[in-house]
């Protein structure tokens, strides 16, 4: 009785400690001030929607669509073949026969034969971001990046202390030509740019994809100055036509660009296998800096089992078509109902539709009134570094929502947009 009377005490004195404790005195400073956002998948606090929610603030694949027969498939072939090697932890630069894929993919897409040895397999697109990161990084270096961003990718600079400088972009992708002056100011006060981060094909969120005259001129500029592009190519493989775009590391033949992919977005986001795509000196440092032991050893191969049955292709152009005629059916409706209170470009690919508010519309107040009819959205704010945007803009995801729902969800955005207007705001 005597010991279980002093763990009881023990345990009411290690409550009373740590409860008493505020987090922020754990934590480093950059989480401090991460724990002071807002969170940027969070619905809006005290709006209780009038009828069930049409989510367009999702970026995932069309659960529809999702492979799962096949997958299956492929899952009870691995399971059943001989060996350990599903079962056991991964080392080096991943599963030799998914980069070898990947090898041949590219080879033919890009224009420019690569090996394996270009490719080193991830935790998704993100967590190839992040190794890379934390490879390159010191606390005060300067990333260059698209404004609006992908605003994960913005917290994993943030975490790291980077200093962030936002170039602007409009439906041709970043404004490039204003890099020479911005490089020029920063060398001169001494600060050190790691790399110009661009997300170059179908944007994430403004759906712009990067001209070919922009992406030629700014493989010059870095070459002028020697700064490597980190370019990220998660939505690359969902154009809505079948002729595969430029891409960065194809017209540079991999020099000076890095490119992270994933296959979260052509097949499922639960998956969590991605890859970092580069020359295999810089690849080199990757796999030094990678301190896991290994990702789903299972998953990689049923990956590559499915890719080896050929199913992939057919896959992909299924989705194309699906995410086109979604994008489509979206638009479509917006023209009809929103004209008066929005405008927008049509992307190329992707899942994305970026929307500026006319009429001096509130995004803030746009955002919770939408939430109220029953349709969720994203702010543009959540993708700007400094959370200011001088013109409003919401982001629309229309890849996992039912088709059928995407005609009434622009009815519900527009009910919220005039309510706004009319002084009856959520």
């Amino acid at each position: 009785m005597k010991i279980t009377h002093k763990i009881e005490k023990l345990q009411q004195h290690l409550a009373h400690v740590w409860h008493a404790e505020p987090i922020e005195h754990s934590v480093n400073a950059s989480t401090r001030a991460l724990l002071k956002d807002a969170g940027d998948w969070d619905a809006p606090v005290g709006v209780e929607p009038n009828k069930p929610t049409i989510a367009l603030a999702i970026g995932i694949p069309d659960s529809i669509s999702l492979p799962k027969s096949a997958l299956s498939a492929a899952a009870n072939r691995v399971f059943n073949k001989p060996g350990e090697g599903a079962f056991t932890y991964g080392f080096g630069l991943g599963y030799n026969k998914l980069r070898l894929q990947l090898a041949e993919n590219y080879s033919h897409e890009r224009g420019f034969a690569v090996t394996e040895d270009w490719f080193q397999l991830c935790n998704g697109s993100s967590g190839a971001i992040d190794l890379i990161c934390r490879t390159l990084i010191d606390p005060g270096d300067v990333i260059l990046a698209e404004s609006p961003t992908y605003m994960g990718t913005l917290r994993n600079f943030k975490a790291l202390n980077a200093d962030v400088e936002s170039i602007g972009m409009d439906s041709d992708g970043m404004f490039v030509d204003q890099l020479p002056r911005r490089i020029e100011t920063l060398l001169r006060q001494g600060r050190r740019i790691k790399f110009i981060y661009t997300i170059s094909n179908f944007h994430n969120p403004t759906g712009a994809t990067l001209s070919l005259e922009r992406k030629i001129r700014l493989l010059e500029i870095v070459a002028q100055y020697k700064i490597i592009i980190l370019d990220d190519d998660a939505y690359g493989a969902l154009r809505f036509d079948d002729t595969p775009l430029p891409t960065l590391s194809g017209l540079s033949k991999g020099h000076g660009v890095i490119t992270v992919g994933t296959f979260s977005k052509i097949l499922a986001t639960g998956l969590r296998i991605g890859w970092i795509h580069c020359h295999p000196d810089l690849l080199a440092a990757f796999d030094k800096m990678r301190f896991a032991m290994g990702l789903n050893q299972f998953m990689v191969r049923v990956i590559s089992d499915y890719i080896d049955s050929g199913a992939m292709s057919d896959h992909a152009r299924k989705v194309r078509l699906i995410y086109k005629t979604k994008m489509n059916t979206l638009a479509d409706a917006l023209e009809t109902y929103c004209a008066d209170y929005l405008c927008f470009t049509r992307p190329l690919g992707g899942f994305y539709i970026w929307i500026t508010l006319k009429k001096g519309l509130d995004a803030q107040a746009v955002w919770r009134t939408a939430a109220e009819e029953g349709v969720s959205l994203t702010r543009g704010t959540n993708f700007l570094s400094d959370r200011r945007d001088d013109n409003p803009h919401l982001r629309l995801a229309f890849s996992w929502t039912d088709q059928g729902q995407l005609i009434e969800a622009a009815k519900r955005l527009a009910r919220a947009c005039e309510r706004v207007l009319q002084g009856d705001a959520a």
